[in-house]
């Protein structure tokens, strides 16, 4: 019988560090995605431009494993010797490089500081934290799309290693080409929204908080069921139509908190999926917000390590690890969300709620190492 073998990490890390460096270095992409500027030709560097602001992300950073940082979004999952590191320093994390300085100061100023996220009227912000988001997963995408056409028997001669970073590229490649057509749908109608301030997105939800949530987000949700569990929308299948999401923003300040969650107009599912939101107290909306993100997202949103022991909890790990996957065979159908308990939601910790505030999770800290 053959010994099972554990593949070497470090010689995963370096196959992870190879696919990034050869994406860096490719000639595909050589002018900023919105003003066409040509910044490879002229020996310059893309802007590194951060999804969610760099000052949200030092608002709820602490320390972990004797370094400060924040925890990446899949940290309550299931988690293997191939994932990526749970924890990351807050000036890596959420970063992106598709467009030039100029064009990140000009366009995201409007709302990346503390005043003008208190101040400003949130309709005339949305406009440039959609453009923000779908720049990302754009640039997101296309990285998922790069990791599919590689030939990793080059990059390791582990061939247990090469075999799973192909098995996973066969399992992403029918999907990403859908989602770089929607993607760059969506950053054109943000692109023309925000150069011609139209006001194509409806806002949900808008709150200014008196305390500093242990979260920093700014991502789209694809969202695929009601808030009743009715469906709305298929999100794992291969298809023409174009997947409707909503636009989650959740930034952390120095003494408060701004959340804001809205969609384009015209997405009739959101809509629909929006009126049971409307129905729900102040509390629960909070609770679901922090649900969506939990359940239909694993990335560009981070977590304070503060909350490292709370994500734990049960329920958390186990909305975390639902997928809305498919499997389909000749005989059978078989949708793994069904397996979600809605006792989960129910009994979800609202890590956005007060209790859970930077400042509480400081106090509670603090009065621990004193005893």
């Amino acid at each position: 019988m053959n010994e099972f073998r554990v593949p070497d990490s470090k010689k995963i890390s370096m196959v992870k560090s190879k696919i990034n460096n050869e994406f860096n270095n490719q000639r595909t992409q050589t002018c900023c995605v919105l003003c066409g500027k040509s910044i490879i030709d002229n020996s310059k560097a893309f802007h590194k431009s951060h999804t969610v602001p760099y000052f949200c992300l030092e608002n709820i950073k602490a320390l972990y494993n004797k370094n400060y940082g924040v925890l990446k979004a899949d940290y309550p999952g299931l988690r293997t010797i191939f994932s990526d590191k749970e924890f990351i320093g807050t000036n890596k994390a959420g970063v992106f490089y598709s467009i030039c300085s100029d064009c990140d100061q000009e366009k995201f100023n409007i709302y990346e500081n503390e005043e003008a996220l208190l101040n400003k009227d949130p309709r005339d912000m949305v406009n440039s934290m959609a453009l923000k988001i779908y720049l990302n997963e754009l640039f997101n995408t296309r990285l998922r799309n790069f990791k599919n056409t590689i030939d990793y028997s080059r990059l390791t001669d582990d061939q247990m290693i090469s075999s799973y970073f192909e098995s996973i590229a066969g399992v992403e490649l029918p999907t990403v080409d859908c989602d770089i057509r929607d993607f760059e749908t969506d950053l054109k109608i943000a692109k023309t929204a925000y150069e011609n301030g139209y006001r194509n997105y409806r806002i949900i939800f808008y709150k200014i908080l008196d305390y500093t949530v242990p979260i920093a987000a700014q991502t789209s949700i694809p969202i695929s069921h009601n808030i009743d569990y009715s469906k709305l929308q298929e999100v794992a299948q291969i298809g023409h139509k174009r997947i409707e999401d909503l636009l989650i923003c959740i930034f952390p300040l120095k003494e408060k908190s701004v959340i804001i969650a809205f969609y384009k107009i015209g997405d009739n599912l959101i809509k629909k999926y929006s009126k049971q939101f409307f129905k729900l107290s102040e509390e629960e909306k909070l609770k679901e917000i922090f649900y969506l993100l939990l359940r239909h997202k694993t990335s560009n949103y981070f977590y304070s390590p503060l909350l490292k022991e709370i994500l734990q909890d049960v329920n958390i790990r186990g909305i975390c690890s639902i997928e809305d996957t498919v499997i389909q065979t000749e005989v059978f159908r078989l949708d793994l969300s069904m397996f979600e308990e809605r006792q989960w939601k129910i009994n979800l910790p609202s890590i956005l709620s007060e209790r859970y505030s930077v400042q509480n999770l400081l106090k509670s800290q603090n009065s621990a190492s004193c005893k």
